[in-house]
C-alpha cells in the first residue's frame, strides 16, 4: 500500500470529523398547521402551539393529535401519522444528524377546514335547564340514604371480645404510708 493512499484516507477522515464537529448539519423537524380561519388556536397532543398558521418543532415520528379551536367555529380534531423518511432509519439517521454538513428540513403541513358553529340561543338553553331541574325535583326520595343496601353473602359473625389483660396491683410498701383520699363536702 502506498503512503499517498493512506494519507488521502486520513485527510478524508479528518475532513469528515471537522464537518461533523462544525454542527452545520442535522434535521429540522416541524409542523405547519394552517386553517381557513385565521387565529384558530392550535393544540398538538393537548399542548398549545399558537394561532393558525402555527409552527411547532417535533422530535419523533409517529402519531400526533392535532386540534383547532375557535369560539365561532366547531372544534376540529385529527389524528395524524407522521411517517419517518428514509434518512430517519439506521445507519442513515447518524449520517443525517451528525455527519451530513447541510441542514435537512422536514416540514409536515396540515390544513384544517373549520365549519361555522351553531350560535347558542340563551332562551332555549334556559328552557332546557328549567326542564331538567323540574325532572330532578320530581324524582322519588331514596328509602334510607344513610343505610346502604346489605351485601349478599354469608352472615358476618362478630369475633368474641378479648378480655383485657389483668394488671397486678403492687402491694403497698411498708416504708411508704398509704394515703386514703378524703372527700370534702
Amino acid at each position: 500500500m502506498t503512503t499517498g493512499g493512506s494519507t488521502r484516507w486520513v485527510a478524508f477522515a479528518v475532513g469528515t470529523a471537522a464537518l461533523a464537529a462544525a454542527g452545520c448539519g442535522g434535521v429540522n423537524r416541524r409542523f405547519v398547521v394552517e386553517s381557513n380561519v385565521p387565529n384558530a388556536q392550535v393544540y398538538i397532543d393537548n399542548t398549545p402551539v399558537g394561532a393558525a398558521p402555527a409552527h411547532a418543532q417535533f422530535e419523533y415520528y409517529g402519531y400526533y393529535n392535532i386540534t383547532l379551536v375557535h369560539p365561532d367555529f366547531r372544534t376540529e380534531s385529527r389524528r395524524v401519522h407522521v411517517v419517518a423518511p428514509w434518512y430517519a432509519y439506521p445507519p442513515f439517521d447518524f449520517l443525517a444528524e451528525v455527519v451530513w454538513p447541510f441542514r435537512v428540513e422536514d416540514v409536515r403541513r396540515y390544513y384544517f377546514e373549520l365549519t361555522p358553529g351553531r350560535k347558542t340561543d340563551t332562551g332555549e338553553l334556559i328552557t332546557h335547564g328549567d326542564a331538567l331541574r323540574e325532572r330532578g325535583m320530581n324524582l322519588p326520595a331514596p328509602a334510607d340514604p344513610a343505610r346502604p343496601d346489605p351485601v349478599p353473602g354469608p352472615p358476618v359473625v362478630p369475633a368474641p371480645a378479648e378480655k383485657p389483660a389483668q394488671v397486678d396491683k403492687p402491694e403497698p410498701s411498708p416504708l411508704v404510708p398509704s394515703v386514703t383520699p378524703v372527700r370534702v363536702p
